[in-house]
């Protein structure tokens, strides 16, 4: 199931709460899954059972929850060992959606962008995370509801946090440039101060996971829709970046495995 928060200053920047049993898992085509680079942190809470990660020339088995606060390559991740779950899901905009619960610059959260939550959040973590094991399921999203806003500190939001919420939802740099009247080289200072990518490299990602998701979920293969709807130059332009940043080509991702075509709509 998948759940919202409820908590107005978690739910600023935690998108979704999904509770992933095994039966879902099942349901995949596969149970090898891949992750790309994108603008979204995420974190995997084990419940129960492991996982096998391969990332950046290593591999590793483990029970320890996980937290992507950003992906520089793409990730291989067997789910086959994992029994259940809960992936919270943070908000589209980069490190800036994270950094309100870790008292962290974005540099020192790039430097170890893929860690166990538990060496990131401390030891309250794993006692969390243990808990969660041994209470009633149906109370899960009030308690990390109440974990994240424990974390919470609104001294550690910024910019971007500030013009997604009043300026543009998906922080479009041309439209908060308009409505600022901010430098691009201005904007390049928040930028990297709060999300540790500068803002050319938040909008290519932006695009290219807008696209991603929307070629998982439609199965649509008609290039021209994409590239006219998300800017790009031409075909080849549309083909080159899929491939950059996922290793295939836009046809050779229809057919690799996708947790977008499982994951159920709100509870």
């Amino acid at each position: 199931m998948l759940y919202k928060p409820q908590l107005p200053e978690v739910k600023k920047h935690i998108d979704h709460y999904w509770v992933l049993k095994r039966a879902v898992l099942q349901a995949l085509d596969s149970s090898h899954m891949y992750a790309y680079p994108g603008i979204t942190p995420d974190m995997i809470i084990v419940l129960d059972g492991h996982y096998t990660i391969t990332y950046m020339g290593k591999t590793f088995s483990s029970n320890r929850s996980l937290l992507f606060s950003f992906i520089h390559h793409s990730v291989h991740i067997d789910f086959s060992g994992l029994q259940s779950c809960i992936i919270v899901k943070f908000k589209s905009r980069g490190l800036s959606s994270l950094k309100p619960f870790l008292p962290f610059s974005a540099d020192t959260i790039m430097r170890d962008s893929v860690a166990f939550a538990d060496d990131v959040f401390g030891a309250d973590f794993k006692t969390f995370n243990n808990r969660l094991l041994h209470i009633d399921p149906i109370t899960w999203v009030d308690e990390l509801d109440q974990w994240f806003a424990a974390a919470y500190k609104k001294e550690f939001e910024g910019f971007v946090v500030e013009m997604s919420q009043e300026v543009s939802k998906n922080c479009d740099l041309k439209v908060i440039m308009d409505a600022t009247g901010y430098s691009y080289s201005t904007l390049e200072r928040y930028f990297k101060r709060e999300t540790g990518l500068t803002p050319k490299r938040f909008q290519t990602l932006q695009r290219f996971k807008k696209a991603l998701r929307e070629l998982h979920t439609t199965t649509n293969k008609n290039w021209q829709h994409y590239i006219s709807k998300y800017d790009y130059y031409d075909q080849s332009h549309f083909i080159k970046e899929m491939r950059r940043f996922t290793g295939h080509t836009p046809s050779e991702l229809l057919q690799v495995p996708s947790f977008i075509k499982v994951r159920p709509d709100y509870s």
